[in-house]
């Protein structure tokens, strides 16, 4: 029996008791039994006077707590923000959990306060669209169009600060929620030596609100600089505590480029422009070829993890990069996104592989499921699907604040002191990088058949694992060819015959009529790959101001997205994407 990966956290166990979800192995309410939304607003909204600071123009506001819990909290500053705020300003909400909440449980959350409370019941049941893995390490997820985006640590909240204090250059956060369980409940959710990291996680002047007004809360509290209050608090709580970082206290957030060059104008490319460009940075995009013209003109490109047996890292990158792309793609580009079943079919040479990795996933939560398809066993992927990466390209670059140019770039790059330079130029990348790293090519082609189809065929689950076969309205999208350093010249006519073979053999598999139709289009691209088959994301630790995001090979749809992220966040000096272990995992300067 293959055991769970060493990363899977054990969820919480919950008990309903008159509508109030309690924590059993804790002895202590997830809120309050009398009206758990008033209470939230009043203590942590109400608190930390976020109503009037999002009326004042926010800009980037960063909320930070401890104890995510039900999501409850997560959900009224969502909430509060896109009611107060302006439309250019963006939410960061990070937010720690050791035991991550079923997602029944959630659920049932939802249903309760749905009558007095929609959008907060839609908040919550957003975040279970989601399907986080319940794998230790951090979770970045997109919501209402890239302006409210949730960093999520799954693990000690000791150590998911210790992770983000490696890595912050400034302070960041504007608002403190303290909601874990109750100090005599849960001790080390109120250490003092936990108070202690938050002010130089803080900007100057950072608020603080909690429930608890315990006195060694309030002496933890102060002795790590915070000015705090007793103030008379809501019904069913006699009172509640509030702080502020003195002006000469936390540190001055990170300073934003006036400006970023990225090089390569594909989708690794222009999900960094664009979540540059979010943030309210200035890109200009260098490529000699059109936007597109290569890999990453695929019209049917599909987005599932292929994971890994082993204990590493590997596997939780590709899980945590398939709930944050996902919901990056219905956030930020839902119109370029065609959600879809995926079923990965068993390698035909190591068929018993496939029930190991599901056996090493299934206990992290629903984001993956044991299927069946002709006698065989699967993994369902719900939150899958496929999308044009032509038209993602064209929605992706076309924002004010991105500039693009057909500039041929020489390297390798050596940026000047003031300036930014992200390298994700996918197959010429090794040459704008020090040391040309190993990068190789890996040419592939896809078939396009057009053929009479049932009504509901575009609904039909995307089969993976020998190939793949994406069903549309209207024909069979099928392949792809692996070419280990081929070009991307002509179509090839032995590579259609393997594709519409492999479609053959996969419409068999799904018990609809086998039937290759006309050959209507064919796309060719090179991947470019890496010989470990993990991406190179992030900043080059010897030369300063130079990043690079590419390697993607055939996963662009899935880590792309993260790469951006991790990018982003680094220069703008936010929350981290990926912890210490997974950012050794993708250094671009690995080799």
């Amino acid at each position: 029996m293959t055991t769970a990966h060493p990363r899977t956290l054990a969820p919480a166990a919950v008990v309903w008791e008159g509508g109030v979800p309690i924590a059993p192995v804790y002895g202590d309410i997830y809120f309050s039994r009398h009206d758990g939304v008033a209470e939230s607003a009043a203590v942590f909204i109400t608190g930390n006077d976020l109503v009037a600071r999002f009326r004042e123009g926010a800009g980037s506001f960063c909320i930070a707590e401890l104890g995510f819990g039900t999501g409850l909290n997560f959900a009224l500053a969502r909430q509060t923000f896109l009611d107060h705020a302006r439309d250019s300003d963006r939410l960061t909400f990070v937010s720690f959990e050791r035991h991550p909440l079923p997602a029944a449980d959630r659920r049932l959350l939802a249903e309760q306060i749905a009558p007095a409370h929609p959008a907060l019941a839609a908040a919550l049941s957003d975040l279970n669209a989601c399907a986080v893995p319940a794998l230790m390490g951090w979770h970045r997820l997109q919501f209402d169009g890239g302006r409210v985006q949730l960093a999520l640590y799954f693990g000690s909240a000791e150590d998911g600060l210790d992770d983000w204090l490696a890595t912050a250059a400034g302070g960041c956060v504007d608002a403190w929620f303290l909601d874990g369980f109750a100090p005599k409940q849960n001790a080390a959710m109120w250490a003092h030596s936990l108070f202690a990291k938050l002010p130089p996680l803080s900007r100057p002047g950072a608020t603080l609100a909690t429930f608890s007004v315990a006195a060694a809360v309030r002496q933890g509290l102060e002795q790590a600089g915070f000015a705090v209050t007793r103030v008379d608090g809501p019904p069913g709580k006699r009172q509640v505590l509030r702080g502020r970082l003195p002006p000469d206290a936390g540190r001055p957030a990170t300073s934003l480029p006036g400006r970023v060059r990225v090089i390569g104008a594909g989708l690794a490319g222009a999900c960094c422009a664009a979540a540059l460009a979010r943030r309210g940075i200035r890109v200009e995009v260098d490529d000699p070829f059109v936007a597109g013209s290569a890999a990453s003109g695929n019209p049917w490109a599909v987005m599932h993890p292929r994971l890994p047996l082993d204990d590493g890292p590997r596997g939780p990158l590709f899980a945590t990069a398939f709930a944050g792309s996902r919901s990056w793609l219905a956030a930020c580009a839902p119109e370029c996104w065609q959600p879809r079943v995926v079923l990965q079919l068993p390698e035909l040479r190591r068929p018993e592989r496939l029930v190991r990795v599901l056996e090493r996933y299934l206990p992290s939560g629903p984001w993956l499921a044991a299927d069946e398809l002709d006698g065989l066993a699967v993994i369902r992927f719900d939150n899958a699907g496929w999308a044009d990466l032509g038209q993602l390209l064209r929605h992706l670059l076309d924002h004010p604040l991105i500039s693009c140019s057909q500039q041929r770039i020489e390297g390798p790059l050596q940026p000047s002191a003031d300036e930014f330079v992200v390298v994700a130029a996918g197959i010429h990348s090794a040459p704008l990088l020090p040391g040309q790293p190993p990068l190789g090519r890996m040419r592939g082609q896809l078939t396009r058949t057009r053929q009479s189809m049932p009504a509901n065929a575009d609904r039909w689950p995307i089969v993976t694992g020998r190939g793949h076969a994406l069903a549309l309205a209207d024909g069979w999208v099928c392949g792809a060819s692996y070419v280990r350093d081929g070009d991307a010249g002509a179509a090839s006519a032995a590579e259609r015959e393997e594709n519409l073979a492999r479609l053959g053999q996969l419409q068999r598999l799904l018990g609809v009529p086998e039937q290759a139709g006309e050959v209507s289009a064919e796309f060719v691209g090179v991947r470019c790959t890496v010989p470990d088959r993990v991406p190179l994301m992030g900043a080059w630790r010897d030369v300063p101001g130079l990043y690079v995001s590419t390697g993607h090979a055939s996963a662009g749809l899935l880590t792309c997205p993260l790469a951006a992220e991790l990018i982003a966040a680094t220069i703008c000096g936010e929350a981290p994407v990926l912890d210490a272990e997974m950012r050794a995992l993708v250094r671009p300067d690995r080799f």
